[in-house]
């Protein structure tokens, strides 16, 4: 296994999250090489960056928007929008992987901050990436719900 998944071209790079992901295995490389390929894919969008702003506005028991993300890169959202779903996918996988609830749950369109509403688009795409990391889900919008309580909860015990 290589120490430092950075190092890897990006086809490397998906290969061996294609093999950690057809063997079910999670370790410390594979979580290092899931935020790594979240940094290439996001196109401007920084992963780190995007995790530290989901964290902080969980902490402030806010929501938060894509453009707000964006912003935190320097990105511009122009540029970012078609990739947003991409970058979100891989931050529910790594927070699946830590065992942490997902944290894309509080990300939503800027007029919707207020309320935590997802458009149906948006929810449609949170309830995919979840359902394809095994969460099952009956009740899409019940589904968001929890998990946005679950991620405020989540980040106020992690204080």
């Amino acid at each position: 296994m290589p120490d430092n998944v950075d190092e890897l071209t990006t086809e490397q790079l998906e290969n061996l999250i294609a093999n950690y992901r057809r063997k079910g295995k999670s370790d410390d490389t594979y979580l290092r090489a899931l935020a790594e390929h979240g940094k290439r894919i996001g196109k401007g969008l920084d992963f780190n960056t995007t995790m530290a702003v989901v964290k902080k506005a969980a902490r402030e028991g806010r929501f938060v928007s894509y453009g707000e993300i964006a912003e935190a890169s320097g990105a511009d959202w122009n540029q970012v929008h078609y990739s947003v779903g991409n970058h979100m996918y891989a931050l529910i996988e790594y927070c699946h992987h830590h065992g942490w609830p997902l944290l894309s749950a509080i990300v939503v369109n800027k007029p919707n901050v207020k309320t935590g509403a997802m458009e149906p688009e948006t929810l449609k795409g949170f309830i995919a990436g979840a359902r394809a990391l095994g969460y099952v889900v009956s009740e899409p919008q019940s589904f968001l719900n929890e998990q946005q309580q679950r991620v405020f909860g989540w980040a106020r015990a992690e204080l």
